[in-house]
């Protein structure tokens, strides 16, 4: 299969939180030849995730090359153009995605060309889309591991889940795939406008938060006093509300940092109502997962997606790599539709 000769790739040259995007260069790169057990991938779409942004502020652990520039992204969709020696999975051609990319040391998706090992590729489906495929790990994944997360831990009495920052994609996403799983959606969303939507997406209630709203009550209200089995919380900040909503024994899953990178709650919820708390990391969820039921994951998540359970959002806009500062100003813009991608 004929590729190109120069890999083009976005390297980040310095960390900034500020100015996200401002210190990357385009620069063209000889394309890597793959090794023993390794593919060639040719990386055509790639989505702008929250996590993509704290990378490229340097604050997040799934981004630690051991030094800079470096290339940024956790997510994407590609084809196999070449296998290494002693690779023969994949047919030159097959459209595939990683679990993971080579992200962490710094070889991320953010460029044309990468070599990984065969082992961490997973082909497509026939009937997944690009834009589909692209984001089949951050969210479809994370999402995936939530409901694992609430099964193993046994935090399942009642069903009623507490979603914070439900209007995302990930929070869309959670709220189809748990009302399959037979879970009860509380979304907590910051703008009325999200209300009908997401209810139409299969949320149990929906509380628009703010200025004067009591959300513990709202919560009491919902549950007929009972409180939720968990709550998913992504924003920071004060979520003592959020807390107090939580059944006794309940479980607050911190899983990201979208307005600060601290919160605040009571202690005597904790303390005396033993209220758990407690992170969900993508990467650690992966690495905790036996080998052996990994291909299960996969197929499942895959089959979830086609069947609109792990339910897609409608894809967003679509930027060059060059355009990379226009596509992360569109990824991070208050109630925007669908997902920035990175083509090409």
């Amino acid at each position: 299969m004929s590729y190109s000769t120069s890999n083009k790739v976005l390297s980040l040259e310095d960390y900034t939180l500020e100015k996200p995007g401002s210190t990357f260069k385009v620069v063209e790169k000889p394309v890597p030849e793959p090794s023993q057990g390794e593919v060639l991938v040719n990386i055509t779409l790639r989505p702008v995730n929250p996590a993509d942004i704290f990378s490229i502020g340097g604050v997040y652990p799934g981004f630690t090359p051991a030094s800079l520039p470096a290339v940024v992204g956790l997510d994407g969709v590609g084809v196999v153009v070449k296998n290494g020696p002693g690779a023969t999975a994949f047919e030159p051609g097959t459209r595939v995605v990683a679990a993971p990319w080579p992200t962490k040391t710094g070889n991320g998706t953010w460029q044309q060309y990468v070599t990984l090992p065969e082992a961490a590729l997973q082909p497509v489906p026939e009937g997944l889309s690009d834009e589909a495929a692209s984001q089949f790990l951050v969210n479809p994944v994370t999402v995936y591991g939530f409901v694992k997360t609430l099964e193993t831990d046994n935090l399942i009495k009642n069903g009623w889940i507490v979603s914070n920052a439900a209007g995302s994609a990930l929070g869309r996403m959670f709220i189809t795939y748990a009302k399959h799983k037979g879970l009860k959606t509380i979304a907590l969303v910051r703008r009325e406008a999200l209300r009908e939507e997401l209810l139409s997406l299969g949320a149990a209630a929906v509380i628009v938060t703010g200025e004067g709203v009591d959300v513990e009550a709202e919560i009491k209200k919902v549950t007929d006093g009972e409180g939720a089995d968990a709550a998913f919380e992504c924003v920071g900040g004060d979520v003592s509300g959020i807390v107090k909503g939580l059944r006794h024994g309940g479980a607050l899953i911190v899983y990201g940092a979208m307005a600060e990178f601290t919160f605040t709650a009571g202690i005597p919820d904790i303390l005396f109502r033993a209220v758990k708390v407690r992170g969900f990391w993508l990467s650690d969820f992966l690495a905790e997962t036996p080998a052996k039921e990994r291909a299960t994951v996969v197929r499942e998540v895959f089959e979830g997606m086609l069947e609109g359970t792990l339910a897609i959002p409608p894809g967003g806009k679509h930027f060059s790599l060059e355009d990379v500062q226009e596509a992360i100003a569109e990824a991070t813009k208050p109630g925007r539709g669908g997902k920035a991608f990175l083509r090409g």
